[in-house]
């Protein structure tokens, strides 16, 4: 597609359909909404980027989720189609190294949205204690229209 998002998802390339956003926060206009929001082709699976800053200063550059100057999420949803949803974001899982992302944003204009991003896995804290709930996404790159 046009507007997307690639990443590798437990080692193996998907490609989404996706969109972006830019602007004001709708419920608080002193901070600043970043945001790329992508579905896989059977709507089964959604993958979102969200960064949030303090003021109307978004440029592109580095965004770390441990740096706590701003507000970093990243998330994905499984089982839309089935009902069993799911839901994996930046949260430590027991055992292992703390879930990192670094997010680049390469390219901002009126009508799109460029970067990557790299990171190691998410985390379904509300999962069942097993290895199914990190899914490890860990490069990745986006193109995407610009909605807002």
């Amino acid at each position: 597609p046009d507007s997307y998002v690639k990443f590798k998802k437990n080692g193996t390339w998907v490609t989404y359909t996706a969109l972006g956003e830019l602007g004001p926060d709708l419920a608080d206009a002193s901070k600043t909404n970043f945001g790329v929001s992508a579905t896989s082709n059977d709507q089964d699976v959604s993958f979102d980027i969200s960064i949030q800053v303090d003021g109307n200063n978004f440029a592109t550059g580095v965004y770390n989720s441990d740096n706590t100057s701003y507000w970093t999420v990243i998330g994905l949803f499984t089982g839309f189609k089935t009902g069993d949803m799911q839901h994996y974001d930046i949260t430590e899982a027991p055992g292992r190294a703390p879930s990192q992302y670094q997010v680049t944003v390469t390219s901002i204009t009126a009508n799109e949205l460029q970067g990557t991003f790299t990171g190691n896995y998410l985390y379904n804290y509300f999962g069942n204690g097993t290895s199914a709930d990190v899914v490890e996404i860990t490069e990745g790159s986006f193109k995407v229209k610009r909605v807002r």
